[in-house]
């Protein structure tokens, strides 16, 4: 019989670029500090995959990154040695539109630009894993405020990492909630998706008949670490707080992810 927990994410507070790839960089850089940020992601769903390539602006300046549109933008499938180059799609946005995410196998992300060279690797974990069930749950220090609850099971065996986004009536909450099974292997949870709703986050509040849906991804534990340290340096009260352990080489900031990735809906009914 496997045994019941109850487990709470973290809340990486971030603004988003797209529904697929996040710019999820927000951290205090040097007045003179221009840097490259980088967001990919390949799943073992059907394709196109998006990668956003973007530079930060003068720390005086505001908040949204540039998008760079003369990158070359190349994704490997290191198992099989197919390699596509990607198509600038928009401003920073380049698309695949023939590679396939497949479970297992490692895709190397090659990124040309300004004379330099960004690489990351990322892993599709083999086994997907879904979502049970999908409710709506009143917080209990606030009973104004209504928060998803997604259950899921992880696999028997140590060494599976989560990442969950979540949606209100089609829009995202900013944001994503990160888990390893360190002390869940084999358990079954009931994830409370607790999230700012103060209306500076500009997040959608939950009301009874809303459509909730939640994304489950498996992810590597080079991803893990990325998100995991992104929330600890969101959380530091420091003028100059560390860079999360990016995945990807040559001094860019941000995340390569290839994943397993499965969704659920459900009615908001309390």
């Amino acid at each position: 019989m496997m045994r019941r927990s109850i487990g709470v994410f973290c809340l990486l507070i971030l603004p988003f670029i797209f529904s697929a790839c996040e710019k999820v960089i927000d951290v205090k850089l040097d007045g003179s500090a221009i840097q490259i940020v980088i967001e990919g992601e390949v799943t073992a769903n059907a394709g196109p995959y998006q990668v956003s390539v973007s530079e930060t602006k003068d720390f005086s300046g505001d908040n949204n990154f540039v998008g760079r549109n003369d990158a070359v933008v190349e994704i490997k499938d290191v198992t099989t040695g197919v390699n596509e180059t990607l198509t600038n799609k928009s401003a920073g946005v380049y698309a695949t539109s023939a590679l396939q995410g497949v479970a297992g196998h490692t895709y190397q992300l090659t990124v040309k630009l300004s004379g330099k060279v960004y690489v990351a690797a990322s892993t599709i974990p083999l086994k997907a894993v879904k979502v049970d069930k999908l409710y709506a749950k009143r917080f209990e220090l606030d009973n104004d405020k209504i928060f998803m609850v997604p259950v899921f099971t992880d696999p028997v065996g140590k060494g599976n990492y989560y990442r969950i986004r979540q949606w209100v009536n089609g829009v995202l909450v900013k944001g994503s909630f990160v888990r390893n099974d360190e002390a869940m292997d084999g358990r079954t949870f009931d994830n409370d998706l607790y999230y700012e709703t103060d209306k500076k986050f500009g997040n959608p509040l939950i009301n009874n008949g809303d459509l909730m849906r939640v994304e489950l991804q498996c992810i590597d534990k080079g991803t893990y670490d990325y998100y995991r340290t992104l929330n600890a340096t969101i959380g530091q009260e420091t003028d100059n707080p560390a860079n999360p352990l990016s995945n990807i080489s040559g001094g860019a900031l941000g995340v390569f992810n290839a994943c397993q990735s499965t969704n659920i809906t459900a009615i908001a009914k309390f």
